[in-house]
C-alpha cells in the first residue's frame, strides 16, 4: 500500500494578514501575541493594513507525469495497474481543475534530453486531454532500461518554461517507477550527466531549489524501493509513495495521486506588501492552526524540509530562506490542516522600507 496517507479531504481556509503602521512600525513581538485582541491574535494597538483570504478546495496546479515503461514494468501487472489507475484519474471530475501532461521513459533515443523535453501529451486541462491521455497510455509497450537522469533533465526544461508562462499556477513532476537509475546512459553526454542515483538526486535538488521551483514527487511501484526516498526528499516532497505489488496497485496508486494533490494544497503563496513603502518581516511570521475556531495552536518554523523530522505535525518552512515565495507545511502538519473545520492562518509583521 502507499507509504503515505492523508486524512479525508476537507475544505480549509488560509488568511494572510499583515499588521503594520507605515509611520511607526510596531515590533512584531509586541504586535502579535497569541490570544491578545479580538481579531485572532493581533494586539489591540496593531493595525491590519492588508490581508488575503482564500478558502479553496484545492489550489490550481498542474502535474507532469513521468511514467516508467521499462521492461520490468510488465511483471506482476505493474503497468496494467498503473494504466488502469491513470484512466480513472483522467476521467474523474474531481480533478477537472488540474492541468496534466505525460512523458514516458525510456524513449527510443534513451539518452537524448531534448526528446524528453517534448512530452507525449503536453500539459493541458485534464478534461481537454483525457481522451488523448487514455489513447496514449494504451499505445505504450514495455522495453528498455531506466534512464531517469536524462528524462528528468529534459522534463524540467519543459516544466520551467510552462511555469514561467503560467505564473498563476503551480506545476510539479510525478515520477512513477519500479526502479532506480540503471546502467542505461551511464556514459557522460553533452546534455545530461551520467545516469546514476547520485545524479538524479542532484537534478531533483536543483529543481526544488531554483526558480521557478518544481517539486519532484515519486511513486514507487514494487518492493525494495526505499532508495527512491532520496530523490523525492531532494525534490522537496519528503518520502516517496511506495506501492506494494502485493496490494491493490490500482487503488494504492490512485491514493498516492490524491495524497500528492492535497500536499500541493499545503504550499501557501506569500502576499506582496500592501504598499511600496513597506516590507514584510519574514523572520517574525506566525502560522496558526485552529479547528472550528477553538483555541489556536501555533506551528513552528523548522527552517527547511529536513527540520520537519523534529516537528512533523507542527512544522513549516519557507521554500527559499533567502527569497521566500511560499510557506510550506510539513507532511503531518499538512494532514492536520485537512481536519474537519481546520483553518490555517499565516500572519506577518511588516516594517517601513529603508530608503
Amino acid at each position: 500500500m502507499s507509504a503515505r496517507r492523508l486524512t479525508s479531504p476537507l475544505l480549509f481556509a488560509a488568511l494572510f494578514a499583515v499588521g503594520c503602521d507605515s509611520d511607526n512600525p510596531v515590533p512584531f513581538a509586541d504586535a502579535y501575541k497569541p490570544g491578545v485582541g479580538q481579531d485572532g491574535g493581533l494586539a489591540n494597538d496593531a493595525r491590519v493594513c492588508g490581508n488575503i483570504t482564500r478558502i479553496p478546495e484545492l489550489p490550481p496546479f498542474d502535474v507532469l507525469l513521468a511514467l516508467d515503461t521499462s521492461y520490468s514494468m510488465d511483471f506482476k501487472e505493474k503497468w496494467l495497474s498503473v494504466k488502469s489507475a491513470l484512466k480513472v484519474f483522467a476521467t474523474d471530475k474531481s480533478f477537472s481543475s488540474m492541468g496534466v501532461g505525460v512523458q514516458y521513459f525510456p524513449l527510443r533515443a534513451q539518452c537524448k534530453v531534448a526528446d524528453y523535453a517534448a512530452p507525449a501529451v503536453p500539459v493541458a486541462n485534464i478534461t481537454d486531454v483525457s481522451s488523448t491521455l487514455v489513447a496514449s497510455l494504451d499505445e505504450q509497450r514495455m522495453a528498455g532500461g531506466t534512464p531517469m537522469v536524462p528524462m528528468l533533465t529534459g522534463l524540467l526544461e519543459y516544466a520551467r518554461k510552462w511555469a514561467e508562462e503560467h505564473p498563476e499556477r503551480n506545476i510539479s513532476i510525478i515520477i512513477a517507477t519500479d526502479g532506480i537509475p540503471d546502467d542505461t546512459c551511464i556514459a557522460p553526454s553533452d546534455d545530461a550527466m551520467p545516469n546514476t542515483l547520485a545524479n538524479i538526486v542532484k537534478v531533483a535538488a536543483e529543481a526544488a531549489m531554483t526558480r521557478p521551483r518544481i517539486p519532484i514527487f515519486v511513486i514507487g511501484v514494487g518492493g525494495e524501493l526505499t532508495a527512491l526516498n532520496e530523490i523525492s526528499q531532494a525534490g522537496g516532497t519528503g518520502d516517496a509513495f511506495l506501492v506494494d505489488t502485493a496490494e491493490n496497485i490500482q487503488k494504492a496508486f490512485l491514493e498516492a495521486l490524491n495524497d500528492i494533490r492535497r500536499t500541493m494544497a499545503c504550499a501557501y503563496d506569500i502576499p506582496d506588501p500592501p504598499s511600496e513603502e513597506l516590507i514584510l518581516d519574514f523572520a517574525a511570521a506566525q502560522v496558526r492552526f485552529t479547528i472550528n475556531d477553538e483555541d489556536p495552536e501555533y506551528f513552528e518554523n523548522v527552517l527547511g524540509e529536513a527540520g520537519c523530522a523534529g516537528a512533523p505535525d507542527t512544522g513549516w518552512y519557507y521554500d527559499d530562506v533567502d527569497e521566500p515565495r511560499k510557506i510550506i507545511l510539513c507532511k503531518d502538519a499538512c494532514k492536520k490542516s485537512h481536519s474537519d473545520g481546520g483553518k490555517i492562518e499565516v500572519i506577518f509583521g511588516c516594517q517601513a522600507r529603508p530608503f
